[in-house]
């Protein structure tokens, strides 16, 4: 078991820390099928050549795919988790068939999935809402980063198609700022938001083997995944026409971003949550 530690941080204008008061965070959540990613897959004879980055023997390039993110920690609602993977159930059959036709979130080069259920492989996650406009925390960046998830955590990578994909995440990071939410302090410890973002920056990027050799033994190999996010998503872009047992009205699932905050300033002590950053910290070593 990993023990985890809590860091606050507040960025203040014009406050010494004597005016202020510490703030406890609690934990937080980042919950959305709304961004997509694309980029390239480098191939490397060893584990030492992909660390590096040299030596490469191969490149895949990744066209536009949909992405489906759940990473939270001490969450109010759920509990830990790392999940990165392609939405592979969201489809426009007629007969409500899960995935089916899902070229982007389901079939093709460049499915990626890391179903970390319990939170047991991350060594860093940071949350945190900023730039109030006066109403909404607009802003809302996420950190993770992580290593040694493999078949339990069902890691897998379709580097050339799509059976046979399956291997261990050896580390992982994700870095991401998503724009446009309507984030509000919706009780004394939680700001969160419920709308879907409108725009992201960020990247995936990661050092993955790919094990499984059942029918495709010459794909074993050493694998680097170099992905930015983007808000190309063929689900949404099918909003209202989606259709099976996985979908709200013809849509995808709602979005959900969420920070806990362990204690607001008291009376007559300056607000951190009005100056436009709340941030969580949580960080986890062996």
């Amino acid at each position: 078991m990993h023990r985890k530690t809590l860091v606050a941080f507040a960025a203040l204008t014009g406050l010494t820390a004597a005016g202020t008061q510490a703030m406890p965070f609690g934990g937080g959540a980042a919950v959305t099928d709304r961004f997509g990613y694309s980029g390239t897959i480098l191939r490397y004879d060893t584990l030492a050549d992909a660390r590096d980055g040299i030596n490469s023997i191969d490149r895949i390039e990744v066209d536009d795919r949909d992405l489906s993110l759940s990473v939270t920690q001490d969450d109010r609602d759920y509990a830990d988790a790392n999940i990165l993977m392609g939405s592979w159930w969201y489809t426009t059959d007629e007969q409500g068939r899960a995935g089916w036709g899902n070229t982007t979130g389901n079939t093709g080069v460049g499915f990626m999935q890391l179903f970390d259920d319990n939170g047991s492989t991350d060594t860093a996650v940071s949350m945190a809402f900023s730039n109030f406009d006066g109403t909404y925390y607009t802003d809302f960046s996420l950190s993770l980063s992580g290593e040694n998830a493999a078949a339990d955590d069902f890691a897998r990578l379709s580097t050339y198609d799509n059976v046979n994909d399956g291997g261990a995440w050896y580390s992982y990071a994700l870095s991401l700022t998503a724009t446009g939410l309507q984030g509000q302090m919706t009780a004394p410890n939680i700001i969160e938001a419920g709308n879907h973002p409108t725009g992201v920056t960020g990247s995936f990027t990661g050092i993955f083997e790919l094990t499984e050799n059942q029918t495709s033994p010459a794909n074993q190999g050493f694998y680097s995944v170099d992905f930015s996010l983007s808000m190309t998503n063929w689900a949404f872009a099918n909003e209202g026409d989606l259709t099976g047992p996985y979908q709200v009205d013809g849509g995808i699932y709602p979005s959900e971003f969420r920070v806990l905050v362990g204690q607001v300033p008291a009376p007559g002590i300056p607000s951190l949550l009005g100056l436009g950053l709340v941030m969580l910290a949580l960080r986890r070593r062996g």
